[in-house]
C-alpha cells in the first residue's frame, strides 16, 4: 500500500495530520490504512509520514503482530487509569491527548468521521477538516496481492453457485414449481446451500439475491418462497473473505424448464450488451462511455427503459469491488477514467414485470492493454 498520495493531501491541504476513528469491521478505509481488524473503534493517525494505531492494552500484542502501521501505542498511555463512562466522551479525551502530544491542530478526517464526535473535538479548539477521496482513490487501483485474494473470492463465488445450480439441474415442475428430491425447491433453501459452501471456503455472504419469477423483475428483491419453473430465477452473489476481506461479485439467470420467447430475447439481448461493455475496456476509457454505448445498445435493440416505472435498464452497468462490494471506479453516467489495477463489475439487466428480470454480472480488471474477464462460470439460460 502506498500512502503518499495521503501524505501529499496533508500537506497541500495546510493539515498536521490525519485521523479515522471507528471499528474497521465497518470501516474498509480504516483497514485499508491499517490492515489490523477489529470490531470496537480504535484510533489511526498518519502524522508527519508516519502511521499510528491506538488501541486497547488488551489489543496492544495483537496490533503489533497484525497491523501495517509503524507505531503502535495504547489508550492508557494516553488517559491513564481514568473512567470515563461516556463514549464519545471517552473517545474526545483520547483524540485530543494524541493530536496534543504530536503537537497536530488542524487535521483532516475520512467522510465516514461522527458528527457527533467531529463537534465534541472542535470543541477542544481543534480544526477538523473532512477529506473526501483519497484513501478511496488509492484503493481504486489494486495490487497484485488484492489481485490474487479477489480470484480467490471469485473461484468461491463459483463454487457455491454451482452447488446451488446442481438442484435446480436435478429438480422437477410440480404445479409450475420446482421440486428437489420430493420437496419444494425455495429460494430459501437454496441460499442456505450457497452460504454452507462458501462457509467451507471461510468466506461470508449477507443480503444473497435468489429471485424467481415476478419477483427477479424487481433488481435487489432478495427473492423469497418456490422456485417457478419455465420463469428466470436470478442469482447474485457477493461474498466476503473471513480473511483478507476482500469481495467476489457474480449474477447469473437460469431458467428450468422452457422460457418464454420474450425471456429468451432478454436475455440474448442482455449477454450482448456485456459484450458491447467488454469490447470498450480499456485504460483511459471512462466508466461513463461504457454505461452510455449499453444504454445506446439497448435502445438500439428496441428495449425500452422507463425509471418512472422501473422497467427496463434502470441501473449502473457496474461498479468498482474490493474491500466492499460496492467502491470506486463506477461504471455509471457518472463514471471516471479507468485506469490498469482497476477491478470492475459489468453487470447489465433488464426488467420487466411481464417478462421477468435478467442480470448478468461478471468482475474484470483493467489492464495496461485492455482488461481480463476473472469470472469463469458459464452463462447458459436453459438448465
Amino acid at each position: 500500500m502506498d500512502v503518499k498520495a495521503l501524505d501529499a493531501t496533508i500537506h497541500e491541504s495546510g493539515l498536521d495530520a490525519y485521523i479515522e476513528y471507528d471499528s474497521s469491521v465497518q470501516n474498509a478505509n480504516l483497514y485499508y490504512l491499517t490492515s489490523f481488524l477489529a470490531g470496537d473503534p480504535f484510533l489511526f493517525m498518519r502524522c508527519d509520514t508516519q502511521s499510528t494505531l491506538v488501541v486497547s492494552s488488551m489489543e496492544r500484542e495483537r496490533a503489533a503482530r497484525t497491523s501495517s502501521v509503524d507505531r503502535v501505542h495504547t489508550r492508557e498511555a494516553y488517559l491513564g487509569d481514568t473512567s470515563i463512562p461516556n463514549r464519545e466522551q471517552a473517545a474526545t479525551e483520547l483524540i485530543t491527548s494524541v493530536l496534543r502530544a504530536n503537537d497536530a491542530h488542524r487535521v483532516g478526517v475520512g467522510h465516514s468521521f461522527p458528527v457527533v464526535l467531529a463537534d465534541m473535538v472542535r470543541s477542544k479548539g481543534y480544526e477538523l477538516q473532512p477529506i473526501a477521496g483519497t484513501v478511496e482513490g488509492l484503493r481504486e487501483v489494486k495490487s497484485a496481492y488484492e489481485l490474487k485474494e479477489i480470484e480467490a473470492v471469485q473461484r468461491s463465488c463459483e463454487r457455491a453457485l454451482d452447488s446451488a445450480l446442481s438442484m435446480i439441474k436435478h429438480s422437477t415442475a410440480v404445479e409450475g414449481e420446482l421440486h428437489y428430491k420430493g420437496t419444494a425447491l425455495t429460494s430459501e433453501r437454496l441460499k442456505a446451500i450457497l452460504g454452507c459452501s462458501l462457509i467451507n471456503d471461510a468466506c461470508t455472504a449477507s443480503d444473497t439475491i435468489v429471485s424467481s419469477g415476478a419477483d427477479s423483475a424487481v433488481p435487489h428483491l432478495p427473492g423469497s418462497g418456490p422456485i417457478r419453473s419455465d420463469a428466470p430465477v436470478v442469482f447474485d452473489i457477493f461474498p466476503q473473505s473471513v480473511q483478507s476481506r476482500y469481495n467476489a461479485d457474480m449474477s447469473r439467470t437460469v431458467v428450468r424448464g422452457e422460457p418464454s420467447r420474450a425471456l429468451t430475447d432478454v436475455y440474448d439481448a442482455v449477454k450482448d450488451a456485456q459484450d458491447v461493455a467488454f469490447g470498450l475496456l480499456k485504460p483511459g476509457v471512462t466508466g461513463a462511455d461504457v454505461h452510455a454505448a449499453v444504454v445506446e445498445f439497448f435502445e438500439q435493440r428496441g428495449f425500452k427503459t422507463d425509471l418512472k416505472k422501473g422497467c427496463g435498464f434502470i441501473h449502473s452497468t457496474g461498479h468498482g469491488l474490493g474491500l466492499e462490494v460496492h467502491e470506486l471506479p463506477l461504471i455509471s453516467k457518472n463514471g471516471g477514467t479507468l485506469q490498469p489495477g482497476n477491478v470492475i463489475t459489468i453487470e447489465p439487466g433488464l426488467y420487466y414485470p411481464d417478462i421477468g428480470g435478467v442480470r448478468l454480472e461478471d468482475v474484470a480488471v483493467i489492464t495496461e492493454r485492455g482488461y481480463k474477464n476473472i469470472t469463469h462460470f458459464e452463462k447458459k439460460l436453459v438448465i
